[in-house]
């Protein structure tokens, strides 16, 4: 490899990492909610405190999704067509296609509502409402929608400048406690969770690191225990707001800062946790499985739900039941992986054997 040309950032080891603390966040929070639904609707103090502490999982994969189409730009550049079909491939038809299973979960194993009018069937199923975990794909792809245009940032000014602008939107959206401007349904929409302006600054956020990888890792090793501080404050301030505030959202404002700072932490980290052959391998497991540990896991928690004893869901046991879903969601996305056209099921890179490490020269 030309040490002059950035790494492909499939094989990036500290994003695959980023990923995999990414996902086990969003199995926590999930898997803590099955807790609080197994113990009448309560959480108590642990299982709410796994609950609040993992959300910051989901603003991080939308880093990361920032992270990988800005960099493959600036790599390779930008190819519509190209766009358009790796897209719909890897994002849009396992939306539709999970989309889809799930509502036949909810109306078959749930026993949930499915809207009878056409209408707001085809809102709900846009916006990622198939299913709890869904509408992060909803936002997403309205991320590429505008991606032709977000991608025409290059320079370190504009970067900067986009940083700002971004941040200080992000802030207004995730404040927001009404908006009445246009028809109804806008105003609900721009209301809704899935409201990419809601979350834009976690994307552009990953293509600045994307546009400044070499400057980023040399930033997050020289300064590391800096970091390791700043994300234990970070968690220290989320274990107060919880508790003054009660349940908070992912794309509370806070996260404008706490997930630049534990993004960059995370990818410090990476020095240490590549000497720890165990957890690093495991990790990279996940990480590079992530999306479809993302898509699967919902439907592991169900079946785990149904058929575990109420003996099993004690609140000392949460730590094993963390495990027995990461293991079958693993074995279940690689099953999928043996099926023809699974590429369009989970988009999951493709095994290339054993981890690298990798030089960090600069760009």
């Amino acid at each position: 490899m030309n040490n002059n040309q950035p790494r492909d950032p499939v094989y990036f080891n500290e994003i695959h990492f980023l990923r995999a603390f990414a996902c086990i966040g969003v199995l926590l929070v999930h898997i803590s909610a099955a807790y609080y639904n197994h113990h009448g609707q309560v959480f108590n103090w642990f299982t709410f405190g796994i609950n609040q502490l993992a959300r910051f999982g989901t603003p991080t994969f939308a880093v990361i999704s920032g992270f990988l189409l800005f960099f493959q730009v600036r790599r390779r550049g930008f190819y519509a067509k190209s766009f358009i079909k790796s897209r719909t491939a890897k994002i849009i038809m396992p939306f539709l296609i999970w989309s889809l299973f799930y509502l036949l979960i909810t109306k078959y194993v749930v026993h949930g509502s499915i809207p009878a009018d056409p209408k707001e069937f085809l809102i709900k199923f846009t916006l990622g409402e198939s299913f709890y975990h869904l509408y992060f794909m909803a936002i997403v792809i309205q991320f590429y929608l505008l991606f032709p245009v977000f991608q025409l940032i290059k320079s370190t000014k504009a970067w900067g400048i986009t940083l700002f602008a971004t941040f200080c939107i992000n802030a207004y959206f995730s404040r927001l406690k009404d908006f009445s401007f246009f028809e109804n349904r806008m105003d609900m929409l721009i209301m809704d969770r899935v409201f990419l302006l809601s979350w834009i600054f976690f994307f552009m956020f990953g293509g600045f690191m994307a546009y400044h990888w070499d400057s980023v890792v040399r930033f997050t090793k020289n300064r590391l225990l800096l970091l390791s501080a700043l994300s234990v404050l970070v968690y220290a301030g989320a274990i107060m707001e919880y508790k003054i505030m009660g349940s908070v959202a992912s794309k509370r404002m806070t996260n404008l800062i706490n997930i630049p700072v534990l993004c960059l932490a995370s990818i410090g980290l990476y020095v240490i946790i590549q000497k720890l052959p165990f957890i690093r391998d495991r990790l990279y497991t996940v990480g590079t499985l992530s999306m479809g540990i993302y898509l699967v896991h919902p439907v592991v928690i169900l079946f785990v739900s149904k058929v575990m004893p109420k003996q099993g869901w004690q609140t000392e046991t949460l730590p094993l039941m963390f495990v027995l879903v990461l293991a079958l969601t693993v074995f279940l996305v690689k099953l999928i992986q043996l099926m023809p056209f699974h590429q369009y099921v989970i988009p999951v890179p493709r095994p290339k054997g054993k981890l690298h490490h990798m030089r960090r020269d600069a760009a």
